[in-house]
């Protein structure tokens, strides 16, 4: 297994973190082939709730999800640490009834959270500051800010990959098989 490359933070500006700032926006919604919102874009309001034809998660699950996942991360890292898993969806009505609009809505809210925490923060040193997990445990800030980017991709990959089989228009032939 590889060491994790020590990051030089020597430097006390902002640089680290502007970049941050960018790609937070980059696996949200710019990068156009793998940002979350992208791949999004293409679905429909009546997807939301469909099964692929072997089960697992719905579009509203996946959403769910994220948004839930990005205001644990920030209420706990960043904030009063008092965010339930039961209260992230700041929403109109139950979560249950919310239509497409307002789920994209509560994941840009939930990404404007993380982006005014990481511009809150003063210098890059923090980024080695030890900050609470919403499970509980210490983790440095940079582990913290890049599991949220990271998190945003990975799903927007799985959005993908759902609305090409709902809507029958997976790209890959034969099934990915060569």
């Amino acid at each position: 297994m590889r060491e994790q490359a020590e990051l030089d933070l020597s430097d006390e500006t902002r640089d680290i973190l502007n970049f941050l700032v960018w790609q937070l926006d980059q696996a949200f919604e710019f990068k156009p082939e793998h940002s979350l919102i992208a791949n999004l874009s293409t679905a429909t309001p009546e997807m939301l709730d469909q099964l692929p034809p072997s089960g697992g998660r719905t579009l509203r699950d996946i959403m769910a999800h994220c948004a839930s996942v990005k205001r644990m991360h920030i209420a706990h890292a960043f904030g009063d640490g008092q965010l339930g898993w039961w209260e992230t969806w700041d929403g109109e009505g139950e979560l249950k009834d919310a239509d497409f609009e307002a789920l994209v809505a509560w994941l840009r809210r939930a990404h404007a959270e993380a982006q005014a925490a990481v511009r809150g923060l003063e210098e890059d040193g923090e980024l080695l500051m030890e900050r609470r997990t919403h499970w509980g445990e210490l983790r440095q800030t940079r582990f913290i800010i890049d599991a949220v980017l990271s998190h945003d991709i990975y799903h927007a990959g799985e959005v993908g990959h759902l609305r090409g089989l709902l809507q029958h228009a997976d790209h890959f032939p034969h099934g990915g098989r060569t």
